[in-house]
């Protein structure tokens, strides 16, 4: 038994993704908001889909949807962060090997007692527990449109 169709609805002002339950010909469809924390979010975001469907051209996605420029490729370097540590690789990485690969490519990175003082070991170590976290639930408060903790830093300084 099928829960329906999945979409990806994109147009210039930001993408809307959509949950299109088995329904009945003829029927009309009906919006679901779930009322919690981020029913304000959905609205506006129900209100965005409404006008994109009605041929109304729609606003700019909410800021709240956009990560800037910035916070992008910090989450980006969190999900690398991610793929390496729970990629298909034999061993797990060391925090050595994703400070160097992911981290700070372009940056000699000393060994042994070098690397154990550095402020490189210790940025990268916080880039690990956060990307850990962000994949044990704080993915949540992206979807709530906040992104506190995710603006820090991107890359090498």
């Amino acid at each position: 038994m099928s829960d329906g169709r999945h979409l990806v609805l994109g147009d210039e002002g930001g993408s809307h993704s959509l949950w299109l339950r088995e329904t009945d010909r003829g029927k009309p469809l009906a919006y679901v908001v779930p009322r919690d924390d981020g029913i304000e979010l959905r609205s506006r975001a129900t209100q965005r889909l409404e006008q994109r469907l009605s041929g109304v051209p729609p606003d700019r996605c909410p800021g709240q949807f956009r990560p800037t420029h910035f916070q992008a490729r910090r989450l980006t370097l969190l999900l690398r962060i991610l793929d390496m540590l729970h990629g298909e690789r034999q061993s797990r990485p060391s925090t050595h090997e994703i400070a160097r690969q992911l981290v700070y490519p372009r940056l000699a990175i000393g060994r042994g007692a070098e690397w154990k003082a550095s402020p490189e070991r210790r940025r990268t170590q916080r880039l690990i527990e956060e990307a850990r976290s962000f994949m044990n639930g704080r993915y949540r408060s992206l979807l709530k449109g906040k992104l506190a903790g995710a603006t820090k830093t991107s890359g090498p300084k």
